[in-house]
């Protein structure tokens, strides 16, 4: 190869470009890196004039590279070396292309393979593959022909040799990426029929007069959750904050929300609800030998014939009642969240309300840390959401929603967290 020549400049140029679409377009046809990349070795060998030509990649931990591909009289495919050890790990680690012109003389040539084989190595070039910074392997030729006879590789041959493995090292880049974005648009895929089903859950809920609720994610998955049926003249309501972000948060909310209709349709009161879904939680976590996070929880129910309600607090903050003359009461909790106690370690209780006439709310962290759009305050906290209470409190559950919760969407407010928000009363 006659580098000092225009046309065969020219040439190899074009060679380096066929090499790299070549490989590319093998790859999306059929899937396979080792496939792909096999249609170039031939096409290199040739070009470099070698006698031998071995491709190796590093494994996923990069800790050794593994021989792929091997062309010539000993075949080594397979073999894996260190990358700490031999011309080609020392080549990998460096990211620079090494000439050897007589084996022989070199001591980093490792003889142990032509003294198995019989082949003997007279001249080597080892060279990473890389793509910027990233390199995912190393390309080694071994002993150059010129008109049947053996002939030292010479610095013009490194610098040829560096130019096809990056190549190569541009090739498989791209590969990595169209890999990613098919695993991107998956991913995509699967979030937004998440989020969907997510948003027909919340609003498909039942209409009743004296309940509503609605979640605002922070993101694209919300780690909120309410959910309320009616039974006969009860209303079962819960709502809760799962730990943790986006999909397993969201897998935790839609095992929680199932949960909770199954329990209410075998007919469990909501201390019993509580207590299973908590065991559900801690079970698990044991099961697996780590924690499987934990949930704010407040599940209860509603008696409309005489506004009697019962509920279960378990760590999901204070509860706000209001009354007609807006006057505010406000309840803690005196149990963990769900899934970091066993349930027969917990000391059980309900909280007993009467409603008529009254109003009460329950929400999340997203709505205590929220905050004025100008950011010239703090977090809102109790005390800054029971002041917006107190101007929805004499309004239906759904409109006092509506209202307290277009803050959010109208940019009043702002936060960080999911924001939602429970109301209900006679």
């Amino acid at each position: 190869m006659n580098m000092n020549s225009a046309t065969s400049r020219d040439e190899f140029y074009d060679l380096l470009s066929n090499i790299s679409v070549g490989i590319i377009q093998r790859y999306a046809k059929n899937k396979n890196l080792v496939t792909a990349l096999e249609m170039a070795m031939p096409i290199i060998l040739d070009s470099i004039k070698a006698e031998a030509i071995s491709l190796f990649l590093v494994n996923e931990d990069k800790t050794e590279l593994k021989c792929e591909i091997c062309l010539g009289p000993v075949d080594i495919k397979g073999i894996t070396v260190k990358v700490n050890s031999g011309l080609v790990g020392k080549a990998f680690t460096s990211k620079e292309g090494l000439l050897i012109k007589d084996a022989k003389l070199d001591s980093s040539h490792n003889s142990e393979i032509d003294q198995k084989t019989g082949f003997q190595t007279h001249s080597l070039l080892t060279v990473p593959i890389l793509s910027g910074e990233t390199a995912f392997g190393c390309l080694q030729a071994i002993n150059r022909l010129e008109n049947g006879q053996i002939h030292p590789f010479t610095d013009l041959h490194l610098e040829a040799f560096l130019r096809l493995a990056s190549m190569l090292g541009i090739a498989l880049e791209n590969v990595a990426l169209a890999d990613q974005m098919v695993k991107d648009a998956l991913i995509m895929k699967d979030l937004s029929a998440a989020e969907e089903i997510q948003t027909n859950l919340y609003t498909t809920l039942d209409h009743i007069d004296q309940i509503s609720g609605v979640v605002i994610p922070a993101r694209n998955l919300s780690g909120d959750f309410v959910d309320y049926i009616q039974v006969k003249n009860r209303i079962f309501f819960c709502e809760g904050d799962v730990s943790g972000k986006g999909i397993p948060a969201a897998l935790t909310v839609a095992r929680c929300s199932a949960l909770f209709r199954l329990f209410v349709k075998v007919g469990l009161e909501p201390l019993e609800i509580a207590q299973k879904i908590n065991s559900e939680m801690f079970d698990t976590g044991s099961r697996f030998g780590k924690s499987a996070g934990f949930i704010t929880f407040c599940v209860g129910i509603l008696d409309l014939s005489n506004g009697d309600c019962k509920l279960v607090n378990c760590g999901h903050g204070d509860l706000v009642v209001t009354d007609r003359e807006r006057n505010m009461t406000t309840y803690g909790s005196s149990l963990p969240p769900l899934g970091v106690v066993a349930t027969e370690d917990l000391k059980w209780d309900t909280l007993e309300l009467d409603l008529t006439n009254k109003k009460l709310f329950i929400f999340t962290d997203g709505l205590l840390e929220s905050k004025p759009s100008g950011g010239k305050v703090l977090e809102l906290g109790l005390e800054g959401v029971k002041s917006l209470i107190k101007y929805v409190c004499d309004l239906p559950p759904k409109k006092a929603v509506t209202k307290l919760m277009s803050l959010f969407s109208n940019n009043t407010l702002v936060t960080g967290d999911d924001a939602t928000l429970l109301v209900l009363g006679v």
